[in-house]
């Protein structure tokens, strides 16, 4: 990604703790990434490392109260984490918009599609009913239906006039989705957040769901931050990756630098795990469990599942270093490398870890 292009997100140091019976629960610790014009970057880990509070915490989707927060969450210069929700509404689904995991639950039950697409059309496309209006010298009802009718054949859907008259209960998963992506996308955000937007699909469905998000936001120059556990999707539709464990961003690439020399012992557990065409041996697996986030292990957070782990890994938490054109780790196997040393230098690290 060319560093040139501007950055739209940017987000430093965020950590996010919630009340719990035995003390603060710290779900985020220390959480930092960027995301340019145009850039489609995956945050990827196992279920319950935090991604979906990481999402909606840009957002300030979280309750104010339930929980404590620190840190930045900088869009285009202003800390979103400081705005009011008044102030907020000038952001969420205008410039910023979210596509969640299960789409009939973000859709309201009560009215048809067809009457939600256009009560929102009606708030987020003023000017260009305006315009359709004016050209084709049509009622303000018509130019509404017409622009609903397009955004949904953009994504897609082709039986538009029944779906008008549905309900959310009544289209299919894959259906629902893409309604949901044609909502999200239509006051043109300049950041779409998807958030496990294909794991509820079937594998054909989520092929299209993908490419249809891949081809929208390509045209439209649209940012997308897509929240996944599967590697697969992330090598499919990503410019680069960010892997995260337990609340901390452990690795972060460029997708194809990431498959190719993953560095962190978490991250190579995790493509080791990925199913490969043809492979005949059986899968690797990570032993053990997310730690408790309630009472977290000392120094790095994955020391007691990793087999490389260095006695300092115990009692210091790693910090991120850089290990090669935006390619940053946070493991104590690789202070060597961040100093500019070649890589035969980390490598020999890991194997004395391994030996150790």
């Amino acid at each position: 990604m060319n560093e040139q292009i501007p950055l739209l997100l940017d987000v430093q140091d965020l950590s996010v703790s919630f009340p719990g019976s035995r003390g603060p629960v710290r779900i985020l610790e220390g959480v930092s990434f960027s995301l340019r014009a145009g850039e489609v970057l995956a945050l990827v880990g196992e279920t319950g490392c935090g991604k979906s509070v990481t999402a909606k915490t840009i957002l300030n989707l979280i309750p104010r109260l339930t929980c404590e927060r620190d840190g930045l969450v900088q869009f285009e210069g202003r800390n979103l984490l400081n705005l009011s929700n008044k102030e907020l509404l000038a952001y969420r689904g205008r410039r910023i918009s979210m596509v969640f995991q299960n789409p009939q639950s973000s859709i309201n039950p009560v009215f048809t599609l067809g009457e939600q697409l256009k009560r929102l059309i009606r708030k987020h496309l003023v000017d260009e009913i305006d315009s359709l209006r004016h050209s084709e010298e049509i009622s303000l009802r018509q130019a509404v239906h017409r622009l609903a009718r397009e955004k949904l054949l953009e994504v897609g859907l082709t039986d538009v006039e029944r779906l008008f008259k549905s309900y959310p209960h009544q289209i299919s998963g894959g259906m629902a989705q893409r309604y949901r992506i044609a909502t999200a996308l239509l006051g043109s955000p300049e950041i779409l957040i998807a958030d496990e937007a294909t794991s509820a699909l079937d594998v054909t469905v989520q092929a299209h769901i993908l490419n249809l998000l891949k081809n929208l936001c390509r045209q439209k120059g649209t940012a997308i931050l897509f929240i996944t556990h599967d590697l697969g999707i992330a090598a499919q539709i990503c410019d680069r990756v960010a892997v995260m464990y337990a609340g901390r961003i452990l690795e972060t690439a460029p997708t194809v630098e990431l498959f190719e020399n993953p560095l962190h012992p978490y991250t190579r557990g995790l493509l080791k795990a990925v199913p490969r065409l043809g492979q005949k041996t059986r899968l690797e697996q990570i032993p053990g469990i997310i730690p408790d986030l309630a009472n977290p292990p000392g120094g790095c957070r994955f020391h007691p599942r990793c087999a490389h782990r260095l006695v300092r890994c115990e009692r210091e938490k790693p910090a991120r270093c850089s290990v090669g054109v935006e390619h940053r780790v946070a493991c104590h196997l690789y202070p060597a490398e961040a100093r500019g040393e070649h890589n035969q230098a980390v490598e020999a690290a890991v194997s004395r870890g391994a030996d150790g």
